[in-house]
């Protein structure tokens, strides 16, 4: 699924955290972060929320990464969750 806003944050987390949560129900499993330009920690969250739904025949798949994902997954010490 593509995301539709541009920006991830505690602002809007809730929602974009339903947006995935529908869209990995359905059997998605592509996240396109192709028009965030600004994320905080909420990104973690949402991906955490992705796979949850998915479906155990599926990866995850990100696509369009922002840089800010990466500094954050460094940050928090999560890699392993996205190796």
């Amino acid at each position: 699924m593509q995301l539709t806003v541009d920006h991830i944050t505690v602002r809007n987390g809730d929602q974009v955290i339903a947006e995935v949560t529908k869209a990995f129900s359905k059997g998605d499993h592509v996240i396109d972060f192709s028009r965030v330009t600004h994320v905080d920690s909420t990104v973690l969250a949402v991906i955490l929320a992705a796979r949850r739904v998915l479906k155990s025949d599926k990866s995850l798949e990100l696509q369009h990464r922002p840089a800010q994902l990466d500094s954050l997954i460094a940050a928090y010490g999560v890699q392993s969750l996205f190796s």
